[in-house]
């Protein structure tokens, strides 16, 4: 807002639009804290399941790692089907080759890993990268490598979008309706102090008095 035009308007007018832009802003504040908030949980969560994963998948893994058995690899990873943001999947042996894999939205095979990842996990714009040793007696067998896309994640921020919006939007109409009738506890003295002042510098009628309404600095 224009700065000298906010400083014309009338004191009724300045008081709302204080009111308003506190209480958004601090509305504002509020719920951005609670969607960060919840996304850094949510992707904590996110790498906590698909670590999970992985790990039941290393377990199921160990026989077919043990005796190179790809068929039975891929019949492991075919599992996925079930679980929707998997896009890609892949498990390696302990030399680093690439044993099975399953692929969902790689067609061009852009996710796949050459050589065994290390354990780690990280986010990008749109997917999760997760790796976990597969580990057998003390020794690392091999490696589960999983791809997630987010879009689980992204739809519920959408969400959360819509419903800031709402809430704003909502809070902001209370917050007019009922700055309209606060801002009057203030106002009101000091029109009314005004309306003496040009009484008396106009008129020069010196026996008009303000009534005290408050024990404030106005009253």
């Amino acid at each position: 807002m224009n700065r000298k035009y906010f400083r014309d308007l009338p004191i009724r007018r300045k008081l709302i639009v204080l009111l308003m832009l506190t209480s958004g802003v601090a509305l504002l504040l509020a719920s951005t804290a609670f969607v960060v908030y919840d996304q850094v949980e949510s992707r904590r969560g996110m790498v906590r399941s698909r670590t999970a994963l992985a790990e039941v998948i290393g377990k199921s893994s160990t026989a077919a790692l043990a005796f190179g058995d790809a068929r039975a690899a891929e019949e492991i990873l075919s599992g996925l089907e079930a679980q929707k943001n998997i896009v890609f999947a892949s498990i390696y042996g302990s030399d680093g080759q690439e044993l099975a894999r399953y692929g969902r939205g790689d067609p061009s095979g852009k996710l796949k890993m050459h050589g065994a990842p290390e354990d780690q996990s990280y986010f990008t714009a749109n997917s999760l990268f997760l790796s976990r040793r597969i580990i057998l007696d003390g020794q690392t067998v091999g490696t589960v490598y999983l791809v997630s896309d987010l879009s689980e994640m992204q739809s519920r921020l959408k969400r959360y979008a819509v419903i800031v919006g709402i809430i704003l939007s909502l809070s902001s109409l209370v917050a007019f309706i009922l700055s309209s009738r606060l801002q009057r506890l203030i106002s009101d003295p000091i029109l009314d102090l005004a309306r003496i002042a040009r009484n008396v510098s106009g008129e020069k009628d010196y026996s008009v008095r303000a009534v005290k309404q408050s024990r404030d600095e106005i009253g």
